[in-house]
């Protein structure tokens, strides 16, 4: 049974508003708060059977011992530029403004075939945007595709639906890398 909801985001302030979200859609939830890998560390063990991580906007590594312990899956939701899918955008071409962004929910595992999107929703910048208006509307639609989804997110499945990836239905096990 999900128990647990561990959050990782890159602020403090995001803690309270995506718990109390997800907390709607299950009353019975706890929730770990996560900014850093060292955070993650810091939870109970006993605790991570029963629970999923959500990464919501953070740019943190998870370790890969930690997704393995985890018993209802890890996801992560983000935004990146569409000309450079799922990555940062180029150092050097830092004056091309991008106009069009994907907002992202993806799947976390360390079998990088497993992996599947399960959201996604795009942004069409205006020309003539400013970069921390640009930031804002991207944001935004990143929280509204976190919203969209929190009752699948705070529900009792094991595995969210993909809408892009594998053709796998079962999430891998330890007996899968032999």
């Amino acid at each position: 049974m999900l128990k647990t909801i561990i959050l990782l985001t890159d602020t403090v302030q995001q803690q309270q508003p995506l718990a109390n979200l997800l907390r709607e859609h299950n009353r019975d939830l706890a929730f770990c708060s996560a900014l850093r890998a060292s955070d993650l560390g810091a939870i109970d063990l006993n605790v991570l059977s029963e629970a999923r991580l959500v990464s919501f906007a953070a740019d943190v590594a998870v370790p890969e011992k930690f997704l393995l312990k985890l018993g209802y899956g890890a996801y992560k939701f983000y935004a990146a530029p569409t000309q450079y899918p799922g990555l940062p955008s180029a150092p050097d071409e830092s004056d091309d403004d991008p106009r069009c962004y994907s907002v992202i929910a993806q799947s976390m595992t360390i079998w990088p075939d497993f992996k599947k999107v399960v959201g996604l929703e795009t942004v069409t910048i205006p020309v003539g945007t400013v970069p921390a208006e640009r930031e804002r509307l991207v944001f935004s639609r990143l929280a509204h595709l976190f919203w969209g989804m929190s009752h699948m997110i705070a529900g009792e499945a094991t595995d969210l639906p993909g809408i892009i990836g594998s053709s796998e239905s079962q999430r891998p096990t330890l007996a899968m890398m032999n």
